[in-house]
């Protein structure tokens, strides 16, 4: 049995970003932080000429991270929690503006996506034991079925939520939310407001591989790595599968069967959960999004790995997102015409092209 966190890949893709480093102008210099937080190592990089400023506001960053992750962590004592242990009684409770609009943007989310994604199915997370993931240590043991089937009849929805408005509550008691698949999107945002609010120019915010800019790096645009899903099955595959170039504001996101998973039996299970079955998801290996929304980006990132091969450019139009790479679980790759365009592909596989 093993597990996997979803860091292996941000040591290879920091390589990729900082290669041109030497390129800075005379005063400009590239200013970093490393820290682990919403269950991932996050890389900020600022291109500055006041080290100083870039300190500072990287600091702030920090902080904001860690006050977002304890906010808005599922179990654990923050202000979600509080929540989530409220929604099992049908009564409103009172709850922060930021929370309610986290539910607010879910909402419209999940609606767009036919309900694939869904932050409703927390108890289907918690079953799971995904929770546990960083607990080196934790023994995983595969979820009751009769307890999968029993939360699926309740068909926990994020519009089970209602809002009244400074309060929430669920006419469902299955309800439970974990933001896993949105909170690191909308925080990256917030970031972003951060770093414009202190004049900065150029930078990327790196969570995991799931990333977003600000303008350019040296004068060109960021070049970013996108891991080869096959590399974690294959080290002797080759660990990148494709590049692209971001402009100013653009974030891309990938979600993959390799980031969060055990192996039991020999059998795969990773932490995309299918709401429509309480398994994880079939048929998909990763999915990348381009677009400037980071929040957007995340949520469609895993409604388009649910949706798989078959379904998602119906959901991608619903989504209003041009920019997809879908690797199947047969290796084949599909681009919406647009990724066409920007991606630059470093395998001979011939990708199936779409237009949305």
């Amino acid at each position: 049995m093993k597990y996997l966190k979803n860091i292996s890949f941000l040591a290879l893709s920091s390589i990729l970003l900082l290669v041109t480093a030497c390129q800075q102008t005379k005063h400009e210099q590239i200013i970093q932080q490393q820290l682990f937080t919403f269950g991932t190592l996050v890389d900020i990089s600022i291109i500055s000429d006041n080290r100083k400023q870039a300190e500072d506001v990287i600091q702030l960053i920090s902080h904001k991270f860690e006050t977002l992750h304890k906010q808005w962590h599922p179990w654990q004592s923050g202000e979600l929690s509080q929540v989530n242990k409220a929604l099992i009684q049908p009564q409103f409770l009172p709850t922060s503006k930021a929370i309610i609009q986290l539910i607010k943007g879910a909402q419209a989310l999940s609606i767009q996506s036919n309900g694939l994604f869904n932050p409703a199915i927390g108890q289907l997370i918690k079953l799971w034991q995904f929770d546990k993931i960083e607990d080196e240590h934790y023994h995983f043991t595969l979820p009751d079925t009769h307890a999968i089937t029993q939360i699926l009849k309740q068909k926990p929805t994020m519009s089970d939520i209602i809002i009244q408005q400074s309060q929430v509550k669920s006419n469902n008691s299955a309800v439970s939310l974990d933001f896993g698949a949105y909170a690191k999107g909308v925080a990256l945002e917030q970031m972003i407001t951060i770093l414009k609010k202190h004049q900065i120019n150029n930078a990327l915010i790196n969570a995991g591989g799931d990333l977003k800019v600000l303008g350019s790096k040296h004068g060109k645009p960021w070049r970013i790595g996108i891991k080869n899903p096959e590399y974690s099955r294959n080290p002797k595959a080759d660990a990148i599968i494709a590049a692209i170039e971001l402009k100013d504001e653009e974030s891309l996101f990938t979600s993959g069967d390799y980031e969060r998973f055990f192996d039991i039996q020999g059998k795969h299970y990773h932490h995309i959960i299918d709401p429509r079955t309480g398994y994880p998801a079939l048929g998909t290996q990763s999915v990348t999004i381009l677009t400037k929304d980071a929040a957007l980006a995340d949520a469609a990132s895993t409604a388009l790995f649910i949706a798989g091969p078959k379904l998602w450019p119906d959901i991608a139009k619903k989504m209003k997102i041009n920019y997809v790479m879908l690797i199947a679980d047969n290796g084949q790759i599909y681009l919406s015409s647009a990724m066409a365009q920007r991606i630059h592909l470093l395998t001979e596989r011939k990708p199936i092209i779409i237009a949305l």
